[in-house]
């Protein structure tokens, strides 16, 4: 059988950088790079690509590999960081040809990158809170408020899954939320605390509620917002929360990304005539131009009334 030497190089590589990250983010890479693995393996054995040695892969291989993606419909954003991690492990081997597939095919950004991306739609939004308001059913109900957690809180997936009950302050008369496994935790991250917007505290309520007896009824202490009911490990992993969203997508019959959900966060506060400084605070933001490069995403309507209202000597908002 033939060796599978991107897998091999992928063990060196992971060795290599052990000790740099979170042990979260090191078993994370640790699936993407088994992945890739298992896809570049078996684009070779249909001789669809030359080599899937990390010393030999060639850029006429990597444009193969990024068609494969596309033709089952990855998108963009997902193949960039795929292009990203494939990267660096040809790095550590000594192979330029991820710097050559981006010279001879275009930049590092694919065809379809037009900078920021959409938001989730605000129609879509009111739909998941009129369903989570609704649902006698767990697991929509659980879907829902992952999904929540990002239009009303502005949280990154990674950041709601780690949550606690008590990180959650609904019912205070300005509720908030408060995250303390931030991104970046232990190097640039700090703990922050961010508005719980949209008036949602009864949807909040109803998933304490049921997320109480489904925990009685199966017998299980976890003081996790999303609490793992399979294994005993302290928070669910990254899938499950993107199977949460999946369940409400279906019953919703549309298709989005978790992280839609925190650009529409975002983007609503900005419309709302919020300054970009307090957006970027609570949005977690190391910089004001992370804010304003991909979630700046001004509706046309409100930047011509906001332009021709200082122009007028009217207010803006």
């Amino acid at each position: 059988m033939t060796k599978n030497q991107f897998r091999t190089d992928s063990e060196r590589f992971l060795e290599a950088i052990k000790g740099n990250y979170k042990d979260s983010t090191f078993n994370e890479k640790r699936r993407k790079l088994s992945y890739y693995s298992d896809v570049l393996f078996k684009l070779y054995t249909d001789g669809k690509i030359s080599s899937c040695n990390p010393k030999t892969l060639t850029k006429e291989d990597i444009a193969a590999y990024v068609a494969f993606r596309r033709a089952t419909g990855k998108r963009d954003s997902t193949i960039r960081k795929d292009l990203s991690m494939i990267g660096e492990l040809l790095t550590f081997v000594g192979n330029d040809a991820m710097d050559l597939y981006k010279v001879v095919y275009g930049n590092k950004r694919p065809k379809s990158y037009y900078g920021r991306l959409d938001p989730l739609p605000d129609e879509v939004i009111e739909k998941v809170y009129a369903l989570a308001r609704s649902t006698d059913s767990w697991k929509v109900m659980e879907g829902c408020m992952a999904i929540i957690l990002g239009c009303a809180a502005g949280l990154r997936p990674q950041e709601s899954r780690q949550m606690y009950v008590h990180d959650i302050h609904h019912l205070d008369p300005e509720p908030y939320v408060h995250v303390k496994h931030v991104k970046g935790e232990g190097k640039w991250g700090r703990e922050k605390s961010s508005p719980l917007n949209d008036g949602v505290s009864d949807i909040v309520e109803k998933y304490l509620a049921m997320r109480k007896a489904k925990l009685d009824r199966l017998g299980i202490s976890s003081e996790a917002l999303f609490p793992p009911l399979r294994s005993k490990k302290e928070f669910v992993s990254q899938q499950s929360m993107n199977r949460f969203k999946d369940i409400v997508a279906k019953k919703l019959g549309v298709s989005f990304a978790l992280k839609d959900g925190r650009r529409a966060y975002g983007q609503r506060m900005l419309d709302r005539g919020v300054p970009i400084e307090f957006v970027s605070y609570c949005m977690g933001h190391d910089s004001l131009e992370t804010t304003q490069k991909y979630y700046a995403n001004y509706r046309d309507k409100t930047v011509l009334s906001s332009v021709h209202g200082i122009l007028n000597g009217r207010s803006s908002t």
